[in-house]
């Protein structure tokens, strides 16, 4: 049986191009888009507006800007991973 697919369950942007997201296995932090922005790209581009960044969006799960630029969720969880900006969820105490 293959495993549930990662989704991210809320997403909010803040500033300065952060994005605070919760995943569906329970992890959780704030992603750092500045690198990202920092690539050239179409669908880059108009992230790199403030208040355009900040029309981020759930698409089935998935980080989507207006102009549909996504995130894949797998790729977002890595990347915080990487960076130590994905924290996990405490194992629930014991009596």
């Amino acid at each position: 049986m293959a495993a549930p697919r990662l989704k991210v369950t809320s997403v909010r942007a803040a500033v300065p191009f952060k994005l605070v997201v919760t995943f569906s296995d329970g992890t959780h932090g704030a992603f750092n888009a500045a690198p990202m922005l920092a690539e050239r790209g179409e669908g880059t581009e108009p992230l790199r507006d403030r208040a355009y960044f900040a029309r981020v969006g759930l698409a089935n799960g998935v980080p989507t800007w207006p102009n549909y630029f996504d995130i894949s969720p797998q790729w977002l969880q890595e990347e915080m991973d990487k960076r130590g900006e994905l924290q996990r969820p405490r194992p629930p105490r014991r009596p």
